[in-house]
């Protein structure tokens, strides 16, 4: 049995990913062990001696402690997914002799977006997927019209929401964290995005930020259409795809390169290509439920059937040769 230490980030997101790919090599009949990026010890490693290492982009190497801890070890196959732009990566502090430990390191990578695979050596190309099973809920009927999960920042995220308020109003849920939702409500003000009154609504808008999968497929699969703006990477799909279509959610996303070679447009999920097109279709969508509804089954079953983390940790156990 191939042992596998997976070490969890901080990051909410980042900590789906990663335990979702635990799941998966689980139930590839690996032994897994999963350790915070910050509580991992020599002795520890020393004891299980894994076969292999994988961590959330280099986010993990960049904490002196584990990144000399992961040296002392006799593992060979050092493994990164990275599921955001490889740039953003870097900002964890100033971290001068990074690139000088990974040469030292020779960390295999992985990555979501095809479009930054040649800035790393041999690395591989694979999609996110999502572990079902956490996003498993049953429909209860509708609790809301337009929902948002994420951060409500950057110029195109926020002009798009402020367009929803204009046209939608109070239909728009936004469920973001509390300071940085209070931030993005100071940028649009500052930026003059909205009148008095709308500003008044979209502060109205927001909701608690749900941390918990089986609490975030409740939101989704209440919501006549869930809104996905990709602020990442060039062609590929993020990571909310995936966990709406697992809840059984109707999505209505932006167009990505990448989107048409995994699902199929207006049979598993939604497309818009400018805000304009956006406004269209949910108005179509809000007005014929039940052609939502069935899309959205459609995508789950797609979701289930081809997109898991079992799929994709079979893919890197493949291709590191354990």
């Amino acid at each position: 049995m191939k042992k596998i230490l997976v070490i969890l980030p901080k990051s909410v997101v980042g900590g789906f990913v990663m335990e979702g790919f635990a799941n998966g090599f689980e139930l590839n009949k690996c032994r897994v062990i999963r350790k915070m990026v910050d509580e991992l010890t020599s002795e520890e490693l020393e004891k299980f001696k894994p076969d292999m290492i994988l961590g959330y982009g280099y986010s993990f190497l960049a904490d002196e402690n584990c990144t000399q801890i992961i040296k002392t070890s006799d593992c060979k196959n050092i493994v990164c997914y990275f599921a955001d732009e490889p740039e953003k990566e870097y900002l964890l502090g100033n971290k001068t002799n990074l690139y000088n430990e990974l040469k030292k390191i020779k960390p295999r990578v992985f990555i979501w977006d095809k479009d930054f695979s040649n800035e790393f050596k041999n690395s591989i190309y694979l999609p996110l997927a999502v572990n079902s099973k956490k996003y498993m809920t049953d429909f209860s009927g509708y609790k809301y019209s337009i929902s948002f999960v994420g951060s409500p920042l950057g110029d195109i995220c926020q002009k798009i929401l402020c367009e929803l308020v204009t046209v939608f109003k109070n239909k728009l849920n936004i469920f973001a964290d509390e300071k940085i939702f209070s931030q993005s409500l100071n940028e649009i003000k500052t930026k003059g995005l909205l009148d008095e009154g709308d500003l008044e609504i979209y502060s109205n808008c927001r909701h608690e930020f749900i941390e918990k999968e089986e609490e975030l497929a409740k939101i989704y699969n209440s919501s006549k259409i869930n809104l996905n703006i990709t602020l990442q990477g060039k062609s590929s799909i993020n990571y909310r795809v995936f966990e709406v279509l697992a809840s059984g959610g109707f999505l209505l996303t932006d167009e990505r390169a990448d989107l048409g070679k995994y699902f199929e447009i207006s049979k598993h999920l939604e497309t818009y290509k400018n805000t304009d097109d956006l406004i269209d279709k949910i108005n179509f969508y809000l007005n014929n439920l039940n052609i939502a509804q069935k899309m959205a089954q459609l995508g789950k079953f797609e979701v289930i059937e081809n997109h898991t983390f079992s799929a994709r940790a079979r893919i890197i156990l493949e291709n590191i040769s354990l």
